[in-house]
């Protein structure tokens, strides 16, 4: 007897037209496909996060190194230029010929990944009882010297990469001040010798005067610079009389740093504590660090001959001369 069920043929056909293989399983190409895919945005991400992380910073610091080292020649040249128009306009009567430099306020940025790093340029003139001022004062035979200069011209780089510095010229004299110190990179015009019995000390002032302004971006600036006047006056002394310097300034310790070096390393070989005595700042403490400011008083003991230029020169700042 045949127990097997009928119509088998037809069962079996059934079940193998029923019962298919999925397609999504034993498409190997697919499979690889997407697969490869998502290996290539996970690379692209790996770099993406290599690059942003590491290369990013690296590129930007090298940018605004790059700016700063720009920016502190911007600045010398301006000093170097003023300079040169008070040595050549001292006691003269040809008009001075104003000068212009550009100032690079900002460091250039990475497209897509970074932006530029925007600095600030601000002027701050020469006032009767404001900071910063240098004040020297000498007692001559027939007269008392008291000469009063100020002002600066401030470029203030917030990096956020590099180091942030400021860059100041300040009394004649170029400072670099950023967290973790501050010294003079460029002083002012100072030369102590001695001949026979009498020490002769020649010095140069340097007042800033205009309207108060701060400018701030990216981009340069134009920094106008005018000699309005400056003239030498010698002093002497049958009794050799010590010269007081007195500096009210941010930035004391690149003063007083300075003026130690500057005059032990003078062709009169004079010695701290008995040719001339350069004590440490006095800093006077304010609410908020950015009104701080310290006092530095230098000393020149028997001077004989003291030849004192003062200079005024008019800063205009962000826009050209009219």
């Amino acid at each position: 007897m045949d127990l097997s069920p009928p119509h088998s043929a037809h069962c079996e056909d059934y079940t193998s037209m029923r019962i298919k293989k999925s397609l999504r399983w034993d498409d190997k190409d697919g499979v690889a496909s997407t697969v490869g895919t998502i290996m290539t945005i996970l690379v692209f991400l790996t770099f993406m996060g290599v690059f942003t992380s590491q290369i990013v910073p690296a590129w930007m610091s090298d940018n605004e190194s790059a700016h700063m080292i720009e920016a502190v020649q911007q600045m010398v040249s301006l000093k170097s230029d003023i300079d040169g128009l008070i040595s050549d306009f001292a006691n003269s009567l040809v008009a001075a010929t104003p000068i212009v430099v550009p100032v690079t306020l900002s460091a250039p940025g990475i497209p897509v990944f970074a932006g530029p790093t925007a600095g600030i340029l601000s002027f701050t003139p020469e006032t009767i009882s404001g900071r910063p001022s240098l004040n020297t004062s000498y007692t001559s035979d027939l007269v008392a010297d008291d000469g009063h200069t100020g002002g600066e011209l401030r470029l203030y780089c917030p990096n956020r990469y590099y180091v942030e510095q400021s860059v100041i010229y300040e009394a004649g004299a170029l400072i670099i001040s950023q967290s973790d110190g501050e010294f003079i990179i460029s002083g002012i015009g100072l030369s102590v010798v001695e001949f026979g019995e009498s020490r002769v000390v020649q010095m140069t002032q340097v007042s800033l005067v205009g309207l108060n302004k701060t400018v701030g971006g990216i981009g340069a600036k134009v920094v106008n610079a005018d000699l309005l006047y400056a003239s030498t006056i010698e002093y002497e002394s049958a009794t050799d009389e010590n010269i007081t310097i007195t500096i009210t300034t941010k930035h004391g310790n690149a003063w007083a740093s300075y003026f130690r070096k500057a005059l032990n390393a003078t062709s009169a070989d004079l010695e701290h504590g008995t040719d001339f005595v350069v004590p440490n700042p006095t800093k006077y403490d304010f609410p908020g660090s950015i009104n701080d400011y310290y006092i530095v008083t230098v000393t020149i003991y028997d001077v004989s001959i003291f030849h004192h230029t003062t200079a005024s020169v008019q800063l205009t700042v962000g826009e050209f001369a009219p």
